[in-house]
């Protein structure tokens, strides 16, 4: 008689418990970069506010080469947005640090408006819509070019800034209005300045949201982007709003708006990094005196201070020569003390 062998039933396994098994430990960089993967595909933009974030803590956001004059910049109305480019020389603005695992550097500037100074911002922040969003791009190094990085999920980071209504004009934006009477039409381009970066977007290294979702092109195209979207703000006045909205579309006539339509935060998760300034709006005021620069220079041009252009190189030269004064200062009183001290 055959002796039968039993044969063990294979082991079930529950994929959500391996998912979770893989989710990474909370209070990481890598917790954020795992809802790329899970919440990337859900569209944007989206409602942003501290009540409706989870507060969390990162290293704080770096900003290198931001005060470095680039060799030309600029801009052009492609008939649907003003488009800002930048080439340096040499090295190129770049972010580190923060939420981010890898360095990015700066590619673009784009700008978003509406008919009115009720609308034209593609975010909402506490459940209101404002005149205009400047949002500044950056891709992951390794990528080589914005095209590529498109291709990743971990590729682009949108940093979104909400242009609020100011009495007076925002001096930021009016380094790249001067432009706009010569790109009137569409699918025109002039140059501007060049001025370092820090001259148009506002810098910050703590109280910012972030959150993943889907950027779908005019081709139809979907790409996993990070948005971020700080508390800091541009402001622009009524006559400087009314520069956007002058220029054409590709049909000759008046673009009066560009925004996408808010979409459903769902159950996504909105990321309020490292909160710190007054939490009693979600948006800070409008500042009253001009921030300091908090761009540092990156190792290369510390280690190759020939790399710096012209106007830089003034600078730093006044920098370090004030410096010096400093510390020789500081040198001259510690002798005068202990002379002090030996009488």
């Amino acid at each position: 008689m055959p002796i039968v062998v039993p044969i063990p039933e294979p082991e079930v396994t529950n994929v959500q418990e391996e998912c979770e098994e893989k989710v990474p430990p909370i209070g990481t960089v890598d917790y954020i970069y795992y809802f790329s993967k899970v919440e990337g595909h859900l569209p944007t933009p989206i409602e942003v506010s501290i009540t409706g974030s989870i507060p969390y803590k990162c290293p704080e956001l770096k900003w290198y080469n931001f005060d470095i004059y680039p060799h030309k910049i600029k801009i052009t109305n492609t008939g649907y947005t003003v488009l800002l480019g930048a080439k340096w020389r040499t090295e190129r603005p770049y972010l580190e640090g923060g939420p981010l695992l890898e360095k990015h550097v700066f590619s673009q500037i784009h700008f978003h408006w509406g008919p009115n100074f009720m609308k034209g911002s593609e975010h909402s922040v506490d459940k209101r819509l404002h005149p205009g969003e400047m949002q500044a791009t950056f891709f992951r190094s390794e990528y080589l070019t914005q095209e590529e990085a498109l291709k990743h999920p971990d590729g682009v980071v949108m940093v979104c800034y909400i242009i609020k209504y100011g009495v007076k004009a925002d001096e930021r934006l009016e380094c790249v209005l001067e432009g706009f009477p010569r790109i009137k039409e569409a699918k025109t381009n002039t140059r501007i300045g060049p001025y370092p970066m820090s001259r148009i977007m506002p810098m910050f290294y703590e109280d910012y949201f972030l959150y993943w979702g889907t950027l779908t092109t005019v081709k139809g195209e979907n790409h996993v982007i990070r948005w971020i979207v700080p508390r800091v703000i541009l402001y622009a006045s009524t006559e400087q709003m009314e520069q956007f909205r002058k220029l054409w579309d590709p049909w000759d006539n008046p673009n009066m708006g560009n925004f996408r339509p808010l979409q459903d935060v769902a159950d996504r998760h909105v990321f309020f990094i490292n909160a710190h300034w007054n939490q009693y709006n979600s948006l800070l005021p409008i500042p009253r005196l001009s921030e300091k620069s908090i761009s540092v220079l990156s190792p290369a041009y510390q280690a190759n201070p020939w790399m710096l252009p012209p106007q830089n190189r003034i600078s730093v030269s006044n920098e370090a020569a004030e410096n010096k004064k400093d510390n020789n200062e500081n040198k001259d009183n510690k002798e005068n003390k202990r002379n002090k001290g030996n009488k």
